[in-house]
């Protein structure tokens, strides 16, 4: 008995083989047809169906396939009209036709035993999307089966070929994409499909006026959250990691495939549209800014802390508070779009820090600048309570500092 090792090699490539002669079918016969004799081309091709009967015939389905097969190379090899050559790629549509047909029937569908190599575990809900393709699939193999047959039997060799060769391939290319695209489609709502429910649960929370679930990207559920005035409250207390904790474990419930993996809070939910792009967006790394006037050589904006803002991810966990230096560094790049100043500098005096800025403070900045003194003066202040002050030297001198 020859070793499995050396077995494999010689079906391989007899696979291979057959899908090239597949392939190549119709080109074949039409610039072939006065060089190979229908029954040389039918032992040919019987050959290469042998070598692959051993894995065909534990196969579903594989029995019949490989003796439909085999009949027609016989039929070729002792019967040898040119005509006969015409019919191969109906066959193999006939063939495929009954097998789609055949696994509907008396199931799995071949689609789902297809997406079950890929997929073992295989939601439930995917399933009958899967026999949806199989009926596609089937549908497709019929059409395309019986359009090869009447071209077969009445059309002119050229137009065979052309079917057979190029609008029968683009069709199925079409197919493929367009299942493809599909498929994305199914994915994304299997894998955001928990977080609708997820969502509903969150509605209940004091903390939680409004929550949709979405797609983050890379596979990866998250849910958009709009925080109610208590909701701000425990951001503030218990940052932002205490109240992915808190909202988590509200959101999966007794399902752990319901948890969230990416989280955005705002202040009211946005679009639906916007849900995907939300989620998949970076944290904001800077204030909003909501209005700006001026109060004659002074720049004042009005601006908002997002409740996400990037930095009080680590500024702190469990109790976020903007820091100085971005404080700092914002009015050195606010004021540089305005004034035309660096966005370094390199000297600080009379700076102060008064007051805690906290996630959805508003809040205004003041800009000043002395282009006498070389000084950018700023405030920031929530009311009429100033936050944090300072002048900052920002003449061009070389070897200036970045305050960031």
């Amino acid at each position: 008995m020859m070793p499995q090792s050396h077995a494999s090699g010689p079906r391989k490539l007899a696979n291979l083989l057959l899908v090239v002669v597949g392939v190549l079918y119709p080109f074949i016969v039409y610039f072939g047809g006065d060089h190979v004799s229908p029954p040389l081309f039918g032992l040919i091709l019987g050959a290469l169906w042998l070598v692959r009967a051993p894995a065909l015939l534990h196969q579903p389905g594989g029995k019949w396939m490989l003796g439909a097969t085999l009949a027609y190379c016989g039929v070729l090899a002792f019967g040898g009209h040119d005509e006969l050559l015409r019919w191969y790629p109906s066959l193999i549509c006939a063939l495929l036709f009954a097998g789609f047909v055949h696994s509907l029937i008396y199931g799995p569908p071949i689609i789902e035993r297809i997406a079950r190599t890929m997929e073992p575990d295989l939601p439930a809900a995917a399933i009958p999307y899967t026999r949806k393709v199989t009926w596609v699939w089937a549908a497709f193999f019929a059409v395309n089966g019986t359009c090869s047959a009447l071209l077969a039997l009445w059309g002119p060799l050229s137009w065979w070929t052309f079917y057979n060769g190029v609008l029968a391939y683009a069709a199925l290319a079409t197919l493929f994409a367009v299942e493809w695209l599909c498929r994305q489609r199914m994915r994304r709502r299997l894998r955001t499909s928990p977080m609708g429910t997820a969502a509903s649960g969150l509605a209940s929370h004091p903390w939680v006026s409004a929550a949709a679930g979405g797609d983050a990207g890379h596979g990866s559920p998250g849910m958009v959250v709009a925080l109610t005035a208590s909701g701000r409250i425990a951001l503030a207390r218990h940052g932002r990691a205490g109240l992915i904790g808190e909202l988590g474990q509200h959101a999966a419930g007794d399902d752990a495939l319901a948890t969230p993996m990416v989280w955005r809070f705002v202040e009211k939910l946005p679009e639906a549209a916007r849900i995907d792009l939300l989620l998949q967006a970076p944290l904001p790394r800077i204030a909003t800014v909501e209005a700006e006037r001026m109060e004659g050589d002074t720049h004042v904006l009005s601006l908002t802390l997002p409740l996400d803002l990037a930095c009080f991810v680590d500024h702190f966990p469990t109790a976020p508070v903007l820091p100085g230096v971005l404080q700092i560094a914002w009015a050195l790049e606010f004021a540089s779009s305005r004034f035309g100043t660096p966005t370094t500098c390199r000297g600080m005096d009379q700076l102060k820090f008064q007051r805690l800025l906290r996630p959805g403070d508003r809040m205004t900045l003041s800009l000043r600048h002395d282009t006498a003194r070389g000084r950018l003066h700023f405030t920031y202040r929530i009311g009429d309570a100033v936050c944090s002050s300072a002048h900052l030297r920002v003449d061009a001198v070389p070897g200036a500092i970045d305050a960031r």
